[in-house]
């Protein structure tokens, strides 16, 4: 196990290496620019396909309402372990209840100032969820990430991700879990399945975000300008053993897994 896992790594530092990629000072130049402390997490847009068939099917329904939910909370974190101020899950619920905040309001530099007046925000962090599917062992989920500037309207980051993780079912072909998953899916005090789409969720949120420039409260601000930035558009994958690989896609190939119809019948572990 220990050979494939750093022959899998040797494969991803090639793949990457003859990638071209950019600094953090070019894809975050206008987080460098405008410097923002307080983020608004905005609640996750969800589009994910629910089934309808039977009333089995409220199950699934129901683990992609509660993974869903639970990203809220998730992506909260890895802003704060870089420094930046995070409303609570709490407050982003009611901020969009009361001020009717949707997906539309995402080019809408008006919205946005207001919200920033209002609320003292810098900037509002909008995030999708396309698509969940199964293929084998690997969940797949499709997700997007856009932060946006309460002062100026400008993308301050956009991200799309093909996330996927290795889920082992047992013998009788019911999802299962790894040892390096169970205690955190114990705390989440979820069942098995919904927890690993939780689970899914907070690496992929965590992968993607901690890559943000650190805050300009942060002994660390500017430290990192040199260094390289995570693709815009990339497929991330969590192995059974817990390491992480990612590559970058294009944006078609991104569109064409996620939003073509499928034949394949990806639910039928579920």
């Amino acid at each position: 196990m220990r050979t494939i896992r750093f022959t899998t790594i040797a494969m991803l530092c090639i793949l990457i290496g003859g990638c071209k990629t950019e600094s953090k000072l070019s894809k975050y130049k206008d987080i460098y620019k405008e410097k923002p402390i307080i983020i608004y997490v905005a609640p996750t847009i969800d589009q994910a396909e629910r089934k309808t068939k039977n009333i089995a099917d409220r199950n699934y329904n129901n683990q992609l309402d509660v993974a869903k939910n639970y990203m809220l909370q998730s992506l909260r974190k890895p802003f704060l372990s870089k420094g930046y101020y995070v409303l609570s899950p709490l407050v982003s619920v009611e901020i969009a209840k009361i001020d009717n905040l949707t997906e539309a309001n995402i080019n809408d530099t008006a919205t946005l100032k207001k919200i920033a007046t209002k609320y003292g925000v810098d900037a509002v962090l909008f995030t999708y969820i396309y698509k969940w599917e199964v293929k084998k062992d690997d969940w797949i989920v499709y997700v997007e990430y856009i932060l946006k500037s309460t002062k100026t309207g400008a993308t301050l980051m956009n991200t799309k991700v093909k996330a996927r993780k290795f889920i082992p079912t047992n013998f009788r072909g019911y999802t299962s879990i790894s040892h390096r998953d169970e205690m955190l899916t114990k705390k989440l005090k979820l069942d098995i399945a919904t927890s690993q789409r939780a689970l899914l969720l907070d690496l992929v949120n965590s992968y993607v975000l901690k890559d943000i420039p650190w805050s300009k409260n942060s002994k660390d601000f500017e430290k990192d300008i040199d260094k390289n930035a995570k693709f815009s558009c990339m497929e991330y994958y969590c192995d059974e053993t817990g390491v992480e690989i990612y590559r970058p896609m294009s944006i078609e190939e991104f569109d064409q897994d996620c939003f073509l119809l499928n034949s394949d019948d990806n639910e039928k572990k579920q």
